[in-house]
């Protein structure tokens, strides 16, 4: 059954100077058959929602049948270190939410996840398929990093960016000043017909969050976080947030 799109944020943090800009890397040279929107989530070509101010297109997220979520990691492209960092993330995940969601190496299922080298790092969101692998990249080596393996998942799960949310403007301004020229419709937020916060609080510190300089082309801050938080604090988690697994767990009926 089709869901409201449920909304975390999205915000990949450098780790020990490795993890490339993701979303300024997000592309699908090798696909021409994608489109990318918000930085890195992907959608077949004509399928993503029209940009505009407001995204004015009702947008469906399938669940993944009892939160179980099958994959297979493309054999042969990925280093012992980096398959590891992969699972590491999705251990993360079933052990914060409780195995809630769970990530299960597939044998017959009939869709599963296809976790590959592509160009950036990107995902579909939530469960796009009846049948068949839907793609999810991690390219090497800048992807191959936990949180940010974990962000991907969690859009796979059905998760869009914290700051897309309907209610946004009571929480954060957008700089459009300061976002590069073609990059501003990474800024657009849900309806409240299309996306559904689950009740829970706007979470500034969310993995799903971007960080306040995302798409800067000045190195000022694209996003200001009002009622006195930190431009430090968003996108800050490198895990989820104890309202992101309030949320996905809430998503899944395990709340």
């Amino acid at each position: 059954m089709y869901q409201y799109i449920v909304l975390l944020l999205v915000c990949y943090s450098a780790v020990n100077a490795g993890p490339i800009n993701l979303f300024l890397n997000a592309t699908i040279d090798d696909q021409p058959n994608l489109e990318i929107i918000d930085g890195d989530i992907a959608f077949e070509a004509g399928k993503a929602p029209p940009l505009g101010s407001e995204r004015n297109a009702y947008i469906q997220a399938s669940k993944w049948t009892g939160g179980t979520i099958p994959y297979l990691i493309d054999g042969g492209v990925y280093t012992a270190a980096q398959i590891q960092t992969i699972r590491n993330a999705m251990l993360r995940i079933e052990q914060q939410t409780s195995s809630c969601i769970r990530f299960v190496q597939r044998t017959n299922q009939p869709t599963w996840i296809r976790i590959f080298p592509g160009s950036g790092c990107w995902s579909y969101m939530g469960r796009t398929k009846t049948s068949g692998a839907q793609d999810l990249s991690i390219a090497t080596p800048g992807c191959a990093y936990q949180d940010i393996v974990m962000h991907e998942l969690i859009h796979a799960a059905g998760f869009a960016h914290e700051q897309t949310r309907p209610d946004r403007e009571s929480f954060v301004t957008i700089n459009y000043n300061n976002i590069q020229s073609g990059t501003e419709s990474n800024f657009q937020r849900y309806l409240t017909t299309q996306a559904d916060t689950l009740g829970r609080a706007y979470d500034y510190a969310s993995i799903m969050h971007y960080k306040s300089t995302a798409f800067s082309k000045n190195g000022q801050a694209t996003i200001t976080a009002k009622n006195g938080v930190s431009a430090a604090t968003l996108g800050s988690s490198k895990e989820m947030t104890s309202l992101d697994i309030q949320k996905l767990r809430a998503y899944y009926g395990c709340a």
